[in-house]
């Protein structure tokens, strides 16, 4: 059985995050006081993880001193999208092999426990791929997730793609995700950036796995806010809000 402080996880903190209007970069935008990046951490050391490894790129320093000590960096020169970030990871994990949590660093109320929920789910069901999902009432332009009779994942289809019956379905991606080292990486090797950003997504990895037939579960939040992006100043109002409500761990 794996436990969970041998799982790894990769943060991805490169990004600019030109929507937020902030000084500092966007990783690095503190919610109730502590940096994003820094939370999510927290959850994962939280949950058992002890071995972190965090993607930077713009304005790598300011990042990284938000993050402190005790973290592993690798550098991702140019932003070629997130499925780029998570492969420059790849030589801190070569001889590894196993599970590895994969999420982006503007999630703030992440919890411990939804991380330990994530990991035991995605050991005991065997699966290929797991992620975390979030029912929501207003899911907007958040990607929707299908899923098969059996309760897997079909696709996330991203709502400038969706049909007006999928526009309907409230359960997003939220941008956690486990999967399984080495496949990982040998997919990633196998995205093509023929899209309108030029840029290589994590999520198709997904989609290669859901075409090759293997397993990808999603596992919802039970707090649904928990799974939250940051991405404009109001966004960080409301997650502000949230947290002094209690609404993080």
């Amino acid at each position: 059985m794996v436990h969970p402080s041998t799982v790894p996880a990769i943060i991805l903190a490169a990004g600019k995050g030109t929507r937020m209007q902030a000084q500092q970069p966007k990783a690095a935008v503190r919610v109730a006081g502590k940096p994003m990046v820094a939370r999510v951490a927290h959850a994962m050391r939280g949950a058992g993880i002890s071995r972190i490894i965090a993607v930077l790129g713009h304005r790598a320093s300011d990042v990284r001193f938000a993050m402190g000590s005790h973290i592993e960096y690798v550098f991702q020169e140019e932003q070629l999208g997130t499925g780029h970030a998570v492969r420059c990871a790849e030589i801190a994990l070569e001889d590894y092999r196993g599970p590895v949590i994969v999420s982006y660093a503007d999630i703030p109320l992440l919890t411990k426990d939804d991380i330990a929920r994530l990991v035991d789910h995605h050991i005991l069901s065997g699966a290929a791929a797991t992620m975390l999902t979030a029912n929501v009432s207003e899911p907007g332009t958040l990607g929707r997730i299908l899923r098969s009779e059996d309760g897997t994942v079909q696709a996330i289809i991203e709502a400038r793609d969706a049909t007006e019956e999928q526009l309907k379905i409230e359960e997003i991606n939220v941008g956690v995700y486990c999967f399984q080292v080495p496949l990982l990486f040998e997919l990633l090797a196998r995205l093509k950036n023929d899209n309108a950003q030029s840029q290589y997504y994590l999520t198709d990895v997904i989609g290669i796995l859901v075409s090759e037939k293997r397993r990808v579960d999603a596992l919802t939040l039970e707090t649904p806010h928990n799974g939250m992006g940051v991405d404009t100043v109001e966004d960080l109002a409301r997650a502000e809000k949230l947290s002094a409500g209690g609404g993080a761990a």
